[in-house]
Protein backbone atom coordinates (compact mmCIF):
# COMPACT_ATOMS: atom_id res chain seq x y z
CA UNK A 1 0.00 0.00 0.00
CA UNK A 2 1.46 3.40 -1.11
CA UNK A 3 1.85 5.94 2.22
CA UNK A 4 1.13 9.21 1.96
CA UNK A 5 2.57 11.84 4.25
CA UNK A 6 0.49 15.87 3.83
CA UNK A 7 2.65 18.52 5.18
CA UNK A 8 1.45 21.70 5.97
CA UNK A 9 3.84 24.92 6.86
CA UNK A 10 2.28 27.57 8.83
CA UNK A 11 3.51 30.52 10.36
CA UNK A 12 1.44 33.30 12.47
CA UNK A 13 -2.32 32.10 10.58
CA UNK A 14 -3.82 29.97 13.58
CA UNK A 15 -7.36 30.31 12.16
CA UNK A 16 -6.11 29.49 8.58
CA UNK A 17 -4.14 26.77 9.66
CA UNK A 18 -6.95 25.41 11.67
CA UNK A 19 -9.31 25.13 8.73
CA UNK A 20 -7.01 23.68 6.90
CA UNK A 21 -6.64 20.62 9.27
CA UNK A 22 -10.31 19.94 9.53
CA UNK A 23 -10.60 19.59 5.82
CA UNK A 24 -7.63 17.43 5.90
CA UNK A 25 -9.34 15.60 8.42
CA UNK A 26 -12.47 14.65 6.11
CA UNK A 27 -10.34 13.35 4.03
CA UNK A 28 -12.10 10.23 2.63
CA UNK A 29 -8.33 8.39 2.19
CA UNK A 30 -6.87 9.57 5.29
CA UNK A 31 -3.04 10.07 5.21
CA UNK A 32 -0.34 8.32 6.82
CA UNK A 33 1.00 11.42 8.36
CA UNK A 34 -0.25 14.69 8.78
CA UNK A 35 3.10 17.27 9.55
CA UNK A 36 2.70 20.97 10.52
CA UNK A 37 5.72 22.89 10.31
CA UNK A 38 5.53 26.04 12.42
CA UNK A 39 8.46 28.06 13.73
CA UNK A 40 9.42 28.84 18.06
CA UNK A 41 8.33 32.19 17.45
CA UNK A 42 4.21 31.49 16.64
CA UNK A 43 2.59 31.45 19.88
CA UNK A 44 -0.43 29.76 18.64
CA UNK A 45 0.55 26.91 15.79
CA UNK A 46 1.57 24.28 18.80
CA UNK A 47 -2.07 24.71 20.33
CA UNK A 48 -3.68 24.37 17.05
CA UNK A 49 -2.06 21.22 15.63
CA UNK A 50 -2.64 19.63 19.00
CA UNK A 51 -6.46 20.40 19.20
CA UNK A 52 -7.00 19.33 15.14
CA UNK A 53 -9.39 16.33 14.58
CA UNK A 54 -6.68 14.79 12.45
CA UNK A 55 -3.53 13.31 14.43
CA UNK A 56 -0.56 15.47 13.71
CA UNK A 57 3.12 15.36 14.38
CA UNK A 58 4.33 19.25 14.55
CA UNK A 59 7.72 19.88 13.37
CA UNK A 60 9.18 23.59 14.62
CA UNK A 61 12.17 26.11 13.34
CA UNK A 62 13.64 29.02 14.76
CA UNK A 63 14.37 30.24 11.38
CA UNK A 64 11.88 31.52 8.55
CA UNK A 65 11.67 30.48 4.93
CA UNK A 66 8.90 28.22 3.47
CA UNK A 67 11.54 26.18 2.04
CA UNK A 68 13.19 25.37 5.58
CA UNK A 69 9.40 24.08 6.71
CA UNK A 70 8.85 21.75 3.63
CA UNK A 71 12.68 20.31 3.91
CA UNK A 72 11.95 19.53 7.78
CA UNK A 73 8.63 18.68 6.77
CA UNK A 74 9.58 15.91 4.46
CA UNK A 75 12.78 14.70 6.31
CA UNK A 76 10.24 14.07 9.38
CA UNK A 77 8.23 11.45 7.46
CA UNK A 78 8.75 8.52 6.03
CA UNK A 79 5.86 8.00 3.64
CA UNK A 80 6.65 7.45 -0.24
CA UNK A 81 4.38 10.33 -1.51
CA UNK A 82 4.50 13.69 -0.25
CA UNK A 83 1.85 15.76 -0.37
CA UNK A 84 2.30 19.87 0.41
CA UNK A 85 -0.60 22.41 1.57
CA UNK A 86 -0.62 26.13 2.39
CA UNK A 87 -2.12 26.28 5.80
CA UNK A 88 -4.51 29.05 3.69
CA UNK A 89 -5.78 26.36 1.38
CA UNK A 90 -9.11 24.00 2.42
CA UNK A 91 -8.66 20.45 0.27
CA UNK A 92 -11.56 18.61 -0.98
CA UNK A 93 -12.32 15.04 1.01
CA UNK A 94 -10.90 13.42 -2.07
CA UNK A 95 -7.52 15.15 -2.90
CA UNK A 96 -5.52 12.75 -0.81
CA UNK A 97 -7.27 9.71 -2.91
CA UNK A 98 -6.63 10.98 -5.70
CA UNK A 99 -3.12 11.91 -5.04
CA UNK A 100 -2.32 8.05 -4.51
CA UNK A 101 -4.15 6.51 -7.33
CA UNK A 102 -2.41 9.01 -9.59
CA UNK A 103 1.59 8.18 -8.50
CA UNK A 104 -0.05 4.57 -8.14
CA UNK A 105 -1.04 4.29 -12.08
CA UNK A 106 2.03 5.40 -13.12
CA UNK A 107 5.33 4.29 -12.29
CA UNK A 108 7.37 7.70 -14.04
CA UNK A 109 4.96 10.11 -12.61
CA UNK A 110 7.59 12.12 -10.16
CA UNK A 111 5.10 15.04 -9.47
CA UNK A 112 1.33 15.84 -9.22
CA UNK A 113 -0.74 18.68 -8.48
CA UNK A 114 -3.95 20.93 -9.55
CA UNK A 115 -5.98 24.08 -9.50
CA UNK A 116 -6.12 26.35 -6.70
CA UNK A 117 -9.13 28.09 -7.04
CA UNK A 118 -8.50 31.29 -5.39
CA UNK A 119 -11.78 32.39 -3.48
CA UNK A 120 -12.24 35.95 -2.23
CA UNK A 121 -13.04 37.13 1.83
CA UNK A 122 -16.71 37.23 0.72
CA UNK A 123 -16.29 33.34 -0.24
CA UNK A 124 -16.99 33.76 -3.47
CA UNK A 125 -14.46 31.96 -6.35
CA UNK A 126 -12.35 35.10 -7.71
CA UNK A 127 -14.32 36.14 -11.44
CA UNK A 128 -10.91 35.50 -13.89
CA UNK A 129 -10.56 34.03 -17.13
CA UNK A 130 -9.31 30.63 -17.26
CA UNK A 131 -6.36 29.59 -18.70
CA UNK A 132 -4.59 26.84 -21.02
CA UNK A 133 -1.24 27.29 -20.73
CA UNK A 134 0.11 26.22 -17.41
CA UNK A 135 3.36 25.51 -15.53
CA UNK A 136 5.23 26.10 -18.91
CA UNK A 137 8.91 27.06 -19.57
CA UNK A 138 9.74 29.08 -22.73
CA UNK A 139 13.26 28.40 -24.02
CA UNK A 140 14.33 31.89 -23.83
CA UNK A 141 13.70 31.49 -19.82
CA UNK A 142 9.91 32.94 -19.17
CA UNK A 143 8.09 30.67 -17.21
CA UNK A 144 3.84 30.55 -17.60
CA UNK A 145 2.46 29.76 -14.19
CA UNK A 146 -1.20 30.05 -14.42
CA UNK A 147 -1.97 27.24 -12.37
CA UNK A 148 -4.93 28.78 -10.38
CA UNK A 149 -6.44 29.31 -13.65
CA UNK A 150 -6.09 26.21 -15.47
CA UNK A 151 -8.82 24.58 -17.66
CA UNK A 152 -9.04 21.67 -19.73
CA UNK A 153 -8.09 18.38 -19.71
CA UNK A 154 -4.91 16.99 -17.40
CA UNK A 155 -1.45 17.28 -19.43
CA UNK A 156 2.43 17.13 -18.70
CA UNK A 157 3.56 20.39 -17.16
CA UNK A 158 7.47 21.97 -16.35
CA UNK A 159 6.51 22.69 -12.88
CA UNK A 160 3.68 22.37 -9.81
CA UNK A 161 2.24 25.14 -7.72
CA UNK A 162 3.20 23.92 -4.25
CA UNK A 163 0.10 24.94 -2.71
CA UNK A 164 -1.32 21.85 -4.17
CA UNK A 165 1.67 19.65 -5.26
CA UNK A 166 2.64 16.15 -4.52
CA UNK A 167 5.83 14.30 -4.97
CA UNK A 168 7.36 10.63 -5.61
CA UNK A 169 9.95 11.26 -2.60
CA UNK A 170 12.60 9.84 -5.24
CA UNK A 171 11.61 12.16 -7.36
CA UNK A 172 11.70 15.60 -4.88
CA UNK A 173 14.79 18.28 -5.11
CA UNK A 174 14.19 20.87 -2.83
CA UNK A 175 16.68 24.31 -3.77
CA UNK A 176 19.18 25.49 -1.11
CA UNK A 177 20.45 28.93 -2.02
CA UNK A 178 17.57 31.05 -3.19
CA UNK A 179 16.95 34.08 -1.95
CA UNK A 180 14.19 35.70 0.28
CA UNK A 181 13.44 35.77 3.95
CA UNK A 182 9.56 34.15 3.58
CA UNK A 183 8.37 32.83 0.59
CA UNK A 184 11.32 31.75 -1.53
CA UNK A 185 9.75 32.87 -5.15
CA UNK A 186 10.12 30.70 -8.06
CA UNK A 187 11.40 27.48 -5.38
CA UNK A 188 8.82 25.31 -7.80
CA UNK A 189 10.67 25.99 -10.80
CA UNK A 190 13.44 24.77 -9.42
CA UNK A 191 11.96 21.55 -8.12
CA UNK A 192 10.39 20.98 -11.53
CA UNK A 193 13.81 21.20 -12.93
CA UNK A 194 15.14 18.52 -10.63
CA UNK A 195 12.38 16.33 -11.12
CA UNK A 196 12.58 16.22 -14.97
CA UNK A 197 16.21 15.99 -14.91
CA UNK A 198 15.61 12.54 -13.27
CA UNK A 199 13.61 11.14 -15.75
CA UNK A 200 10.53 11.79 -13.90
CA UNK A 201 7.26 13.28 -15.32
CA UNK A 202 4.62 15.71 -14.00
CA UNK A 203 1.19 16.09 -14.39
CA UNK A 204 -1.32 19.02 -13.63
CA UNK A 205 -5.00 18.37 -13.76
CA UNK A 206 -7.19 21.81 -13.05
CA UNK A 207 -10.21 18.80 -12.30
CA UNK A 208 -8.08 18.31 -9.12
CA UNK A 209 -8.05 21.35 -7.16
CA UNK A 210 -8.09 23.32 -3.26
CA UNK A 211 -9.76 25.94 -2.60
CA UNK A 212 -7.07 28.98 -1.68
CA UNK A 213 -8.19 31.61 0.84
CA UNK A 214 -4.96 33.52 0.10
CA UNK A 215 -3.65 34.60 4.00
CA UNK A 216 -1.50 37.55 4.58
CA UNK A 217 2.20 37.22 4.22
CA UNK A 218 5.23 37.80 6.41
CA UNK A 219 8.09 39.29 5.00
CA UNK A 220 8.81 41.56 1.71
CA UNK A 221 7.07 39.29 -0.49
CA UNK A 222 3.87 40.63 -0.66
CA UNK A 223 1.62 39.39 -3.09
CA UNK A 224 0.35 42.84 -5.17
CA UNK A 225 3.16 44.80 -3.47
CA UNK A 226 6.23 43.26 -3.04
CA UNK A 227 9.27 45.69 -2.19
CA UNK A 228 12.07 46.29 -4.21
CA UNK A 229 14.41 43.64 -2.14
CA UNK A 230 11.49 41.12 -2.79
CA UNK A 231 11.53 41.86 -6.84
CA UNK A 232 15.16 41.67 -6.62
CA UNK A 233 14.88 38.32 -4.74
CA UNK A 234 12.62 36.46 -7.61
CA UNK A 235 14.50 37.83 -9.86
CA UNK A 236 17.37 35.93 -9.05
CA UNK A 237 16.11 32.90 -7.83
CA UNK A 238 14.53 32.24 -11.38
CA UNK A 239 17.57 33.01 -12.97
CA UNK A 240 19.17 30.30 -10.45
CA UNK A 241 16.49 27.64 -10.77
CA UNK A 242 16.55 27.18 -14.56
CA UNK A 243 20.23 26.43 -14.14
CA UNK A 244 22.88 26.92 -16.36
CA UNK A 245 21.49 26.84 -19.60
CA UNK A 246 18.13 27.87 -19.91
CA UNK A 247 19.09 30.16 -16.52
CA UNK A 248 21.91 32.06 -18.95
CA UNK A 249 19.49 33.06 -21.65
CA UNK A 250 16.88 34.17 -19.56
CA UNK A 251 19.21 36.88 -18.15
CA UNK A 252 19.35 38.25 -21.90
CA UNK A 253 15.61 37.96 -22.11
CA UNK A 254 14.87 39.14 -18.53
CA UNK A 255 17.05 42.78 -19.03
CA UNK A 256 16.11 43.27 -22.66
CA UNK A 257 12.07 41.89 -22.49
CA UNK A 258 11.78 41.19 -19.14
CA UNK A 259 8.00 40.17 -17.72
CA UNK A 260 5.32 42.59 -15.20
CA UNK A 261 7.25 40.80 -11.88
CA UNK A 262 10.36 41.04 -13.43
CA UNK A 263 10.39 44.04 -16.45
CA UNK A 264 13.14 44.41 -18.75
CA UNK A 265 13.97 47.90 -20.64
CA UNK A 266 11.60 47.47 -23.12
CA UNK A 267 8.94 45.92 -20.93
CA UNK A 268 9.61 48.99 -18.26
CA UNK A 269 9.89 51.61 -20.88
CA UNK A 270 6.18 49.92 -22.45
CA UNK A 271 5.01 50.33 -18.93
CA UNK A 272 5.73 53.61 -18.74
CA UNK A 273 4.07 55.23 -21.73
CA UNK A 274 0.85 53.29 -20.79
CA UNK A 275 1.29 54.97 -17.09
CA UNK A 276 2.01 52.01 -15.21
CA UNK A 277 4.41 53.24 -13.03
CA UNK A 278 4.47 50.01 -10.97
CA UNK A 279 6.15 47.60 -13.44
CA UNK A 280 8.52 50.64 -14.50
CA UNK A 281 9.33 51.18 -10.91
CA UNK A 282 10.61 47.69 -10.56
CA UNK A 283 13.65 47.58 -13.87
CA UNK A 284 16.20 48.51 -11.61
CA UNK A 285 15.16 45.70 -8.64
CA UNK A 286 14.68 43.35 -11.95
CA UNK A 287 17.90 43.90 -13.75
CA UNK A 288 20.35 44.25 -10.37
CA UNK A 289 18.69 40.73 -9.15
CA UNK A 290 18.96 38.91 -12.93
CA UNK A 291 22.35 39.79 -13.15
CA UNK A 292 23.30 38.42 -9.68
CA UNK A 293 21.75 35.49 -10.71
CA UNK A 294 23.77 35.29 -14.10
CA UNK A 295 26.69 36.04 -12.24
CA UNK A 296 26.16 33.31 -9.52
CA UNK A 297 25.52 30.26 -12.39
CA UNK A 298 29.22 31.73 -13.99
CA UNK A 299 30.42 31.19 -11.20
CA UNK A 300 28.82 27.90 -10.40
CA UNK A 301 27.32 29.20 -7.03
CA UNK A 302 23.44 29.00 -8.23
CA UNK A 303 21.45 26.18 -5.57
CA UNK A 304 22.14 23.14 -4.77
CA UNK A 305 19.26 20.46 -3.72
CA UNK A 306 18.00 18.61 -0.47
CA UNK A 307 16.95 14.80 -1.45
CA UNK A 308 15.00 12.75 0.36
CA UNK A 309 15.65 9.22 -1.82
CA UNK A 310 17.30 6.09 0.34
CA UNK A 311 17.59 5.05 3.71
Amino acid sequence: MTTLAVIVPSYLRPELLARCLESIARQVRAPDEVIVVGRTSDPHVAAVAASAPVTCRLVTLDGPGVLAAMIAGVRASSAEIVAFTDDDAVPPPHWTERIVAEFEANALLGGFGGRDRIIEPDGTPRAEPLAAHVGELRWYGRHVGNHHLGTGTARRVRFLKGVNSAYRREALGLPEGLRGGGAQVHFEIAAGHYANAHGFVLRYDPAHYVEHHPGPRQGPDQRDAPTSQAVRDASYNLVVALGAGRGLVRVVYAVVVGDRGSPGVLRAGFGLARGDRTTAGRLRASVSGTLAGGWALLRGRGITYVTFAGP
